[in-house]
């Protein structure tokens, strides 16, 4: 009897092989205009994620700025923490904040600077529910390492809700809120910041 080779194999393997191709990288906003009225807790702005990552993980995106023309008020006996928006004459400054939707409702994140002390890097963390400490701001990133993310909404590991890659990414485009407590003793002026986002891969 004639029949086609593979009509008598009872186990066979068929090799595939192909590529994944790099499907680019994160792109934001390029600037936020804001004009404060009144103190208090004042929104500045939106910035606009688009774009799409899909490199090697654990990663992370992190925020902060790098204020490195901050003097302070000459002759304060104490200098205040250089994160946020910065005067003109660099004595002053405003902090502020973002909340990233991949971090959940209501949940915001100083941002830092780059050249405060201590700045303490982004380490993955084993306790599901332990206080992360670590100084980075952390829009979204991947890490399987990372106890917080991987527990899931249970905040419990090895339950049904567990994020097994440690997954806190976001369908783009998402929108990220920035936001400053206005003391009101803060100084009549002109106020601006660079905010630096950088893809990082995580330690």
């Amino acid at each position: 009897m004639v029949g086609l080779p593979w009509a008598y194999a009872a186990r066979q393997h068929i090799y595939l092989t192909g590529t994944v191709q790099s499907a680019g990288t994160y792109a934001f906003s390029p600037s936020l205009t804001f004009n404060i009225q009144e103190p208090g807790l004042q929104e500045l702005g939106i910035i606009t994620v688009e774009g799409l990552y899909n490199g090697e993980y654990p990663w992370m995106l992190r925020v902060y700025t790098e204020n490195s023309r901050y003097t302070g008020v000459a002759g304060a006996l104490r200098r205040a923490n250089q994160a946020g928006l910065v005067s003109t004459d660099g004595q002053y400054v405003i902090p502020i904040e973002l909340h990233s939707p991949p971090l959940g409702a209501n949940v915001w994140q100083r941002v830092p600077d780059l050249l405060e002390s201590p700045y303490v890097p982004y380490r993955p963390s084993d306790n599901p529910d332990g206080k992360e400490a670590y100084t980075d701001c952390l829009i979204m990133g991947i890490d399987p390492r990372h106890a917080p993310w991987v527990a899931g909404p249970d905040h419990k590991l090895f339950t049904l809700d567990d994020n097994a890659l440690g997954d806190m990414t976001w369908p783009t485009p998402f929108a990220i809120t920035v936001r400053a407590q206005v003391d009101a003793s803060a100084v009549r002026g002109h106020y601006e910041a660079l905010l630096y986002v950088e893809l990082v891969p995580a330690p």
